[in-house]
Formats: C-alpha cells, structure tokens, sequence
C-alpha cells in the first residue's frame, strides 16, 4: 500500500535508504501489555534499563523549582550543564556537546560523518541503533560476532576495518550481554586506528562499573584516546530516561561540527536542571552502583537456579539464553512481566533482564518459574521454547 501510494504520490516518496528502514524496536510498556494480553494486575518493566529509583534527590528538587518556567526556550547549547561536565571529567567545555539523549548525539554523528556506501564496524549483538544509523544515511553495516562471554571481539573487529570504513563503535558495558572491554584492549584498539576510522565508545551504563580493569576513555593515558567520541547518559543511574538527555566528551571539532546540525533548544529546561543536579553527589552514585550490584547477583543467582546460565554482566541487567525469546518474554507478559527480547539486536534466542527493584527483581523470578512449570506441565517431557 505504502508503495502504491508514494508511486502515485512522487512527492511523498522517502530517500531510497529510508525505504526498507526498520522502525527502532522500543521496549513495551504496561499499557501496551495490558492491551494485548488482557492481564490487569500490576505490570512490572523490565525492559529498557532504565535506572529503578528515579532521580537523585537534588535533581527532584530542581525539577519543582523550573516548572514554572517552561514557558521559556531553554539554552540551546546547554551551556551550563556542558561547562559542568567540562569540569567534572577534566576536559574543556568545547569538548562536550549534551544533546536530546545519547539516541540523538548517535544521529548528529552519522549524519555528519556518514556518506552514502561508507562502512560502519560494531559488535554483534548490540544496541541496534548503530545499525538503524548507518542504513539511515545509506551506509553499510559491518556487524563482527561478539566473544563467546559478550564482550567486544576489538581485534576481529580491527580485521573488518577497509578502506571504506567512517565510524567504529565499542559497547561497554556492551548492551545487551553487559560485558566490557579492559584497559589494554582499549588502548590498543584506539592505537591501531587507521586516522580516517572515528571511534565512538558507548558507555552508557559507566557508572554502574566497578571493575579495577574498566577504562576511563576520557582519562585515559593513550594519546588516541582523545580522538575518541565517549558517549555518557543521565537516562540510567541518574534515573532521567524520560527527560531524554545525554552526552558525549570528544574532540573540539566534533563537537563544533555536531551543535551545527543539532536541533534548535534540543534539551528541554527540565531535562537541564535535573542533570545539572544530578551531578556532584559521589555518595549516592555508590549507592546505587552496589545497589544494582546487588540486585544483578541476585538475578543471576535465581536465573542459574532455574536452570538457565546469564552472561556475566557489569551494567543493571542481565541477558540469558531461553531458546526462542520473543515466546518467553510473550509468555512473561502474559504474567505481568515486560522483559527485553534481543532478535532487534541480533540475538532471537537471548532476552534481557534490567535490574529493578528487590521486589520487582522476585517478582520476574516468581514469573519465569511458573512459565517453566508450566511448560513442562504443558510439554509433559517434551522440548520446551526455553532453554533448559
């Protein structure tokens, strides 16, 4: 129909590389799950990572004190929260550029670096904006298998870098298997570089990493480093995902050529306030991160109870073979529970857990052991979808 219609309607037809461009594949929602499967008990989401206790208690307070005035554009380059964050990491604040979400800092960067038929490296599976980004400005994707314990492949993917290659991403915590690369590999990686290949390290999960070996790449010792794109977010820890805010510390001339083709007052004044709020509060950062560390332990440990094996992860969420998880997570909805299937990220046998609540965290344990029962029951010996 779509077809028929834009023939008929020439004006209407998108550029050739929209044409067969899959839609981003969100996580559901309640209302959503409530819809198609009838269920109307409390719905728990665990699907999209975000961080389970909301905003830091200074950034509640900041979003109360700037409600009223809304009615004002907000700085457009984000002036403030960019010098903050200058400050914090130790950079100038012409290296940071904060943009609508970490989503969007990812379309400035391919729109102002991809060319039609050039070539983008990332790890497979991963967060599948990457690919959706290179398909929209007509790149070509270059997806590279992950390690066998999820993390990054960095020399397998130095192998598929040609001649052709714009932009190279590393995942780490790697989204959604939660490994990460070392110190080492990381530095290596950026040293072998060809100068055309800009990197782009995605670290939105960063502080909920404690492992002595997890690189800095903003402060990192490699004179490479800071040629180097490191993308941060406030939608995770910080508890701000639906204010929709993010970052990226890279240099100057990025960041110059990026501001040019952001959309005008891209950040809203709520989202400004709450991040700049949220930063300076190291106690509660630690907080959380042994928070989640705790609750992620106790996902993993009900999940093996079960039967089932998750990859060792270090952000808030847990990814874990079933067999065929579009059913799992169906069935899950079913009961209440939203989780992530990964077939958009190019894993369809895999979905992932984020970190909620303790409550929340049981409560999809409780869930998935009364799916399994319940298949076996329905099974009676035969083969199940899950994984067992």
């Amino acid at each position: 129909m779509d077809n028929v219609l834009t023939e008929e309607h020439p004006a209407l037809a998108p550029r050739a590389a929209i044409r067969s461009l899959p839609a981003y594949s969100a996580g559901r929602d309640a209302a959503a799950v409530r819809r198609d499967t009838g269920y109307q008990g409390l719905v728990i989401k665990l699907a999209s990572n975000e961080g389970a206790e909301g905003p830091f208690p200074a950034a509640r307070a900041a979003l109360e004190s700037v409600s009223t005035a809304v009615q004002r554009y907000p700085d457009s380059y984000s002036t403030p929260v960019s010098e903050a964050l200058a400050r914090f990491h130790g950079v100038e604040p012409n290296e940071v550029i904060v943009g609508g979400s970490g989503c969007a800092l990812l379309a400035h960067l391919s729109s102002a670096y991809l060319e039609v038929g050039d070539e983008v490296v990332f790890g497979q599976p991963t967060f599948h904006v990457y690919r959706l980004e290179a398909l929209r400005m007509g790149a070509i994707p270059v997806p590279v298998p992950l390690k066998a314990d999820g993390t990054y492949n960095l020399p397998a993917m130095r192998r598929a870098i040609g001649p052709r290659t714009r932009l190279v991403y590393i995942c780490t915590p790697n989204n959604p298997t939660g490994g990460l690369v070392s110190r080492s590999e990381l530095t290596a990686f950026l040293e072998d570089l060809p100068a055309r290949v800009l990197p782009i390290i995605d670290e939105a999960y960063f502080e909920y990493v404690a492992h002595p070996d997890y690189p800095d790449p903003v402060r990192i010792s490699s004179p490479c480093a800071r040629q180097a794109v490191v993308l941060r977010t406030f939608s995770k820890i910080y508890g701000l995902a639906g204010l929709r805010i993010g970052y990226a510390v890279a240099p100057a001339a990025v960041v110059a050529t990026c501001r040019r083709i952001q959309n005008p007052y891209e950040v809203t004044r709520t989202a400004q306030a709450a991040a700049l709020a949220s930063l300076g509060h190291p106690n509660e950062l630690t907080r959380r991160r042994a928070q989640n560390e705790a609750g992620r332990t106790r996902l993993c440990a009900g999940l093996r109870t079960l039967g089932l094996e998750p990859l060792t992860s270090q952000g808030n969420f847990a990814c874990v073979p079933v067999g065929h998880a579009k059913a799992v997570a169906g069935a899950l909805e079913a009961r209440g529970v939203i989780v992530r299937p990964l077939d958009a990220m190019g894993d369809p046998t895999s979905i992932r857990i984020t970190v909620g609540t303790p409550e929340e965290v049981e409560a999809f344990l409780d869930a998935l052991a009364a799916e399994l029962n319940s298949e076996h029951t329905r099974s009676a010996g035969a083969t199940t979808s899950m994984a067992l």
